[in-house]
């Protein structure tokens, strides 16, 4: 006999007599599948196959020794609550049976029916037990649906986890490999210096980012770690004391987290040649705040040499003022007031959903005021002059 997963087979022990075969031709009548059991051997080796309702007389209970059908009721998985319905005497219901209660407790789901009794009861009976083993199967296919839709979740996310591992190994690779072939490319003596350092520390930027971003699993990055680690090298000659990070923790999204570390390098690459870091008194505060779904940077220098707006144009202009305003969806604008630059910006975090705002941490009302005396010093943004990033 082949294992029915759905059976709703009704086995039937009732040793003497004919009250077996009479129980199944009432069965049979009504449309309900049932087989005989010899013994309760039988009906446990029966149950391995597949059943909906067992039905046996009280004496086999008495008689036989059901220790292992009280087992096999120990041993059903948790969606199953297998039915077993009793015939008793006359009389013999769980209040006046004291062995009923051992029967119950040993057994499980089990209804008592007192014999005798119409054949309509019987189907009855046998027919409200088989609609809840429907449902104990049906509540067995949901559990295995989503059992396997965890497994292939899981396989899946392991995936996506191998191949993001690999992404980023090829990338820092691509990386490095762009860094040595800028370096072998602009060896020769007609290539100026500082082209070199340029293009080759903002691959470095670049990196950087990407270092951060790895190290979340690409699901956005902290803003205070990006500005951190983009500070980093232009704090090696200068100390912490002269490039200030101030602000609360707010994560950003991959892209906005790319385009801020870029910006904060083009920023402080210019503080270092020709503002605020360039000489030994300067200073640069980089701080932000929120207020809803905006998100307000700004850069200041103070204590270097006098500002004046540059002559011409260059990459760092553009990079800023088009391409960070772009991945922000914001606004950037830069000045050149004669006591340091200024750069302002705001970003969109609403258009980024995968960067939710983390609540402010316990100096977040410092930052503000910071913010506010910064703004106050340099007043409002229109008065300033606008120009171009050298």
């Amino acid at each position: 006999m082949t294992f029915d997963a759905r059976s709703e087979r009704a086995l039937v022990l009732a040793p003497q007599g004919r009250d077996a075969q009479v129980a199944a031709k009432v069965l049979g009548s009504a449309g309900l599948e049932s087989t005989v059991c010899a013994d309760l051997t039988d009906l446990v080796a029966g149950l391995g196959h597949g059943a909906g309702v067992a039905l046996i007389v009280e004496e086999a209970l008495h008689n036989q020794d059901y220790a292992g059908l009280a087992h096999w009721i120990e041993a059903q998985p948790p969606w199953s609550d297998f039915p077993i319905i009793v015939f008793t005497r006359r009389g013999g219901g769980a209040e006046r049976n004291p062995a009923a209660g051992r029967f119950i407790q040993a057994l499980g789901a089990i209804s008592f029916l007192e014999r005798p009794f119409h054949p309509t009861t019987l189907v009855s009976v046998v027919q409200t037990a088989l609609r809840g083993r429907r449902r104990q199967y049906d509540a067995r296919e949901r559990l295995e649906t989503l059992r396997s839709a965890v497994s292939r979740q899981a396989v899946d996310q392991e995936h996506l986890r191998l191949m993001v591992n690999e992404l980023n190994h090829r990338v820092k690779n691509t990386l490095a490999t762009v860094q040595s072939i800028v370096a072998q490319t602009l060896r020769g003596e007609d290539i100026p210096l500082r082209v070199r350092e340029t293009l080759t520390s903002r691959i470095l930027a670049l990196s950087k980012a990407h270092d951060v971003l790895t190290d979340e699993q690409w699901a956005g990055a902290n803003l205070r770690e990006i500005a951190h680690q983009a500070a980093q090298p232009f704090r090696a000659g200068a100390g912490d004391e002269r490039l200030v990070l101030t602000g609360p923790e707010v994560r950003l999204p991959p892209k906005m987290a790319i385009a801020v570390a870029l910006a904060f390098h083009e920023l402080a690459t210019n503080a270092v040649k020709y503002g605020a870091l360039s000489g030994p008194e300067g200073r640069v505060d980089f701080g932000w705040r929120r207020e809803g779904s905006r998100l307000h940077m700004l850069w200041q220098e103070s204590g270097g040499p006098t500002v004046s707006p540059p002559s011409r144009r260059g990459f760092g202009t553009r990079l800023i003022e088009r391409g960070l305003a772009a991945d922000l969806q914001g606004a950037v604008e830069l000045a050149y007031p004669p006591t340091g630059v200024v750069c302002r910006i705001t970003a969109d975090l609403a258009s980024n959903p995968t960067a939710p705002l983390a609540p402010p941490h316990p100096g977040a009302a410092d930052d503000d005021r910071s913010w506010d005396a910064a703004n106050r010093r340099l007043g409002p943004s229109t008065g300033l002059e606008r120009s171009r990033f050298a």
